[in-house]
């Protein structure tokens, strides 16, 4: 029988082998950016090692001054998924930038576009 620590083991391994293998997907089929996928993948290699080398994260964790070891890895995380979300944060204030700009290029063009047809029209 499986101990309680060796359940989360494998579940962590299962966790990161699957988060690996949909950013993998993701990627192939274009839905995700490779700058992104390189994020994803360093969080689903940190699972991995954090679930097969347990003494690794408790050696860390003593380094750090943190009493209970796993308690760390959602340290990690959680810090992880600040940043990223700082990253998708700044990556949407530039496509919201871009798209304010783009829209008022349209509408000149478009302007210029009606105002060369009239021009057109009436010197028939």
């Amino acid at each position: 029988m499986l101990s309680n620590l060796q359940n989360i083991q494998i579940l962590g391994i299962f966790f990161s082998i699957s988060l690996f293998a949909v950013a993998f997907l993701l990627v192939k089929k274009r839905f995700l950016q490779d700058k992104y996928s390189l994020i994803w993948f360093l969080v689903s290699f940190f699972v991995f090692i954090m679930s097969v080398f347990d003494e690794f994260m408790t050696m860390l964790a003593d380094l750090i001054g943190v009493y209970y070891p796993p308690s760390l890895f959602f340290i990690v995380l959680i810090v992880s998924i600040y940043f990223l979300l700082l990253n998708m944060s700044i990556t949407l204030s530039k496509l919201r930038i871009s798209n304010k700009i783009l829209t008022q290029e349209l509408a000149l063009n478009k302007l210029r576009i009606e105002e060369l047809e009239k021009k057109v029209y009436n010197d028939y």
